[in-house]
């Protein structure tokens, strides 16, 4: 779950153009929704995606079997800061976000350009500074302001690994106002439905902190969130 329009995803997927074979994983999948859009549109890619969470696999599974049922997809249980494939093992490496190394930004991208075989893309999403954080902020978001660079400074890190941007889109202040509210009305619902359970109160009090930091304290002016496509050099 991400702050992307989801037509905004769908042209990225279309601008890969992945040729048949073509080798493709996508870490920290989740419920695989980008990856199992790739094999409908590239049904002759091999594709792999990996997640630590048997939960939510078992969804991915359930999903791909249901909309992509001929395709080559192996969805495997594994902490992706664990895995090291072979050197340049894939096609098409996708982060949609939920995947960071030591470094930052410019350490991730570091790492996942490892991952790509020469002329490989990757699809990268991930949240840029709009414009300086506070401490308070960043206190609140429990990150640090070195995680993450502006947009350009994103770019360049990508530049500086061996990247080149063919491709970018970034979510509207309107898409955000969208994800916020989606997921603490949700969460909401949950907790009004469950009320008696084990640690409702500590999720009430996350949402609210979650709407605090997003409207109160410069959220929704400072943190921007982009998807682009890298390519590796093809040779």
């Amino acid at each position: 779950m991400n702050p992307l329009a989801e037509e905004d995803v769908d042209e990225m997927i279309e601008a890969l153009e992945l040729e048949p074979g073509a080798h493709a994983i996508d870490l920290g999948c989740g419920k695989a929704e980008v990856l199992i859009r790739v094999v409908e549109r590239y049904p002759d890619v091999r594709a792999v995606g990996l997640d630590r969470s048997p939960a939510i696999l078992a969804e991915a599974r359930r999903q791909a079997d249901a909309r992509a049922p001929e395709a080559r997809i192996s969805l495997l249980e594994e902490d992706v800061r664990d895995y090291a494939p072979e050197p340049g093992a894939y096609d098409l490496v996708i982060s949609m976000g939920g995947v960071s190394f030591r470094g930052g930004v410019g350490g991730t991208l570091a790492v996942l350009s490892g991952f790509l075989a020469p002329g490989g893309k990757l699809l990268f999403a991930e949240g840029f500074w709009r414009e300086e954080p506070t401490a308070e902020y960043l206190v609140a978001l429990g990150a640090a302001r070195e995680e993450l660079r502006d947009y350009e400074g994103t770019i360049e890190a990508a530049n500086d690994v061996g990247l080149e941007l063919l491709r970018a889109v970034t979510s509207s202040i309107e898409d955000w106002d969208r994800y916020e509210d989606s997921w603490a009305e949700n969460g909401e619902r949950w907790a009004a439905a469950h009320a008696d359970e084990p640690g409702v109160e500590e999720l009430r009090e996350w949402i609210a902190s979650g709407r605090e930091r997003y409207r109160e304290l410069g959220g929704r002016e400072t943190l921007g969130f982009g998807l682009f496509l890298f390519q590796r050099a093809a040779s």
